[in-house]
């Protein structure tokens, strides 16, 4: 099943059991966890409703300013326009059945390649200084450490819930919000604002047509509708409707208005229907958890991002790879998130342990076979060469920057300590995963790991 890997990882049975065979300050911190998460659980699962625009400072392509992750895909705001990437959702169904375990019927060996599609909605002849203007920020960042380049580090990334691209022609603005789970956007008319200008080039996508006033957008992995644009003036009365309609041609679509007053604002509504999208925001496992010295709850896991499409059309994409390390912090009460922090590199990473010493640091233990994990001193990595290898990584107490990394290894695998099979007595069913490592500190804020290793030379 798919979950968000808050919700799996507090499944209160089995987690329990699989922390038993653990010392007992890390059962007793589970405990605790776990009984003020119970509690709030649903409190904050509301959160994840909204899509969330999450700002580029270098961690993606630089044409990409915001991206936001769907259920299954992601949209990047651009300033010429926006690019949508979806995956195949029997493909993406079957990809995670098999990680999880047994193999759908009918589905030979373990294909994991996911069908993608991606494509690009421009706004022809639009400005060249469009500027983008972020509204409704939520209190938490997202922090990413992904490969061993620091300057594609990037902490304290703000959030926000709405997104407007300003003068995309003279006196139109566009409006990117969601609603309900829905991406929506406004094209804002301004009085002086000539709506003949707007014109939509979709590239990429296999066909676009209207039917009963609604957009269908035809790609290789299925097909997506924009809803009749509801277009409106406001008036003594309220809002008032003003009769409009999607023209198509070539690819190009632009919006047919009639009787509008242009002394006043109109404001053209459609909805972005994601009608194969389904499920959550992406497939996550939880591994481990404990608590901060305010009483803080941390959950750790693994998740899989979205990277920007470098070209359009139809491809293929190894669901497998790129598994990352996800970080969240809640507050105390459990009701809001602090921050969220992605540690990765180009192959996988798990997080095994996690601990929280006096000043609100968090130090994790983990594995990883990137050979770009990243690391904070050229001495970071110590004996590496084999599989899987040891890491250990401190991050500061906003999340935000690494105070330490380091990578040790030996001629094979680390911090693995079973086969990584996947049928019905594998251990990753449940929580002992295939590896397994543990990290505490001593009252002088000294590190301690205990971890396996598979090495003839550690």
């Amino acid at each position: 099943m798919k979950k968000h890997f808050l919700t799996q990882l507090f499944n209160p049975f089995l987690t329990i059991i699989g922390y038993f065979n653990r010392n007992i300050f890390t059962l007793k911190r589970l405990l605790i966890f776990s009984a003020i998460f119970i509690t709030t659980l649903d409190a904050v699962a509301q959160s994840y409703n909204n899509i969330e625009f999450i700002e580029n400072r270098g961690q993606w392509d630089s044409r990409v300013k915001y991206k936001g992750d769907v259920s299954n895909g992601a949209f990047f705001i651009r300033d010429g326009g926006i690019t949508v990437l979806q995956y195949h959702p029997v493909d993406l169904a079957n990809a995670i059945q098999l990680l999880h375990g047994p193999k759908p019927a009918g589905i030979p060996g373990n294909n994991l390649m996911v069908r993608t599609h991606a494509y690009h909605i421009d706004f022809l002849g639009a400005s060249a200084e469009i500027k983008s203007q972020a509204d409704k920020q939520i209190a938490s960042v997202n922090n990413y450490f992904y490969g061993n380049d620091q300057s594609k580090w990037a902490g304290g990334c703000h959030i926000y819930q709405a997104i407007t691209l300003q003068n995309v022609y003279p006196n139109v603005d566009v409006r990117y919000y969601t609603d309900n789970g829905f991406l929506k956007y406004d094209i804002i008319v301004k009085p002086g604002g000539d709506v003949s200008k707007i014109a939509l080039k979709y590239n990429g996508v296999d066909q676009i047509q209207t039917r009963k006033g609604e957009l269908l957008i035809g790609t290789s992995v299925g097909e997506l509708k924009e809803s009749s644009p509801f277009t409106y003036q406001a008036g003594l009365t309220g809002r008032n409707e003003i009769n409009c309609k999607y023209s198509v041609q070539n690819n190009v679509v632009r919006f047919d208005v009639k009787d509008y007053d242009p002394t006043a604002t109109l404001i053209i509504d459609p909805v972005i229907v994601f009608c194969s999208f389904s499920g959550s925001t992406g497939d996550n496992w939880g591994f481990t958890a404990t608590y901060g010295p305010d009483g803080s709850m941390y959950a750790g896991g693994i998740v899989r991002s979205s990277g920007f499409p470098v070209s359009t059309g139809a491809f293929q994409t190894n669901f497998q790879a790129g598994v990352d390390i996800g970080i969240i912090k809640l507050s105390p009460n459990g009701t809001s998130r602090t921050y969220a922090t992605y540690i990765g590199g180009s192959g996988d990473e798990q997080p095994h342990s996690l601990i929280v010493d006096a000043q609100g640091n968090l130090i994790l233990a983990g594995r990883t076979n990137s050979s770009n994990y990243p690391v904070t001193n050229p001495g970071g990595q110590i004996g590496t060469g084999g599989g899987y290898d040891i890491v250990v990584t401190k991050l500061n107490a906003t999340g935000t920057a690494l105070i330490g990394s380091r990578k040790i290894g030996g001629s094979g695998d680390d911090g693995v300590n079973i086969s990584s099979t996947r049928g019905l007595q594998s251990l990753q069913r449940n929580y002992g995963d295939d590896g397994r490592s543990e990290v505490i500190i001593d009252g002088a804020g000294n590190v301690y790991v205990a971890s396996s290793t598979q090495s003839s030379i550690f």
